[in-house]
């Protein structure tokens, strides 16, 4: 039976007197509370959303992870831990006084010039890390390391001639 609030408002009140009669059964509030319980445990049962999300959690953790390692990290790093904290280093250099170059390029000429020195550094970086990948030997690294160091002190060299070019009054 459907009732609504209404019906079964007035239902009780026109057996109000019923119901000061009767006792209920003496298992009445546990077969209540069962029922209740049951009822609670259908509707707030969030266990298996609790695993869902775990193992979600675990599967996109180690794929990101894997992606990181195989594709993404720094060449360097699938050598040893001490080189890559020095190619990390460099990297951060080279970014650092490329932005800097980038912010003192006044013309067109002096930013297609750092734009194709950019994609020569790019190439050979590219060329290094392939054949680093292939064959991690110490001849290899030095060749890594050399074309960062190269990298860096070129672009530190082109921030310090823009810096004496265009001194700050």
């Amino acid at each position: 039976m459907n009732w609504n609030e209404d019906e079964l408002e007035k239902f009780i009140r026109s057996n109000r007197e019923h119901f000061n009669e009767n006792q209920p059964a003496p298992d009445h509030q546990q077969l209540f509370l069962k029922k209740l319980l049951r009822k609670f445990r259908e509707i707030i049962s969030i266990v298996p959303y609790l695993v869902k999300v775990g193992v979600t959690t675990l599967i996109i953790f180690t794929l990101s992870f894997f992606i990181w390692k195989m594709y993404i990290s720094p060449p360097l790093t699938h050598v040893s831990l001490k080189y890559w904290k020095v190619e990390r280093g460099y990297r951060y250099r080279i970014n650092r006084n490329t932005r800097l170059v980038y912010s003192y390029a006044n013309t067109r000429e002096d930013s297609a010039r750092l734009e194709s020195r950019i994609s020569k550094f790019d190439d050979s970086y590219n060329v290094l890390k392939k054949q680093l990948k292939k064959d991690p030997s110490p001849d290899n690294i030095v060749k890594m390391l050399g074309l960062y160091k190269e990298e860096v002190l070129s672009l530190e060299s082109e921030v310090q001639n823009y810096r004496n070019a265009n001194p700050i009054k």
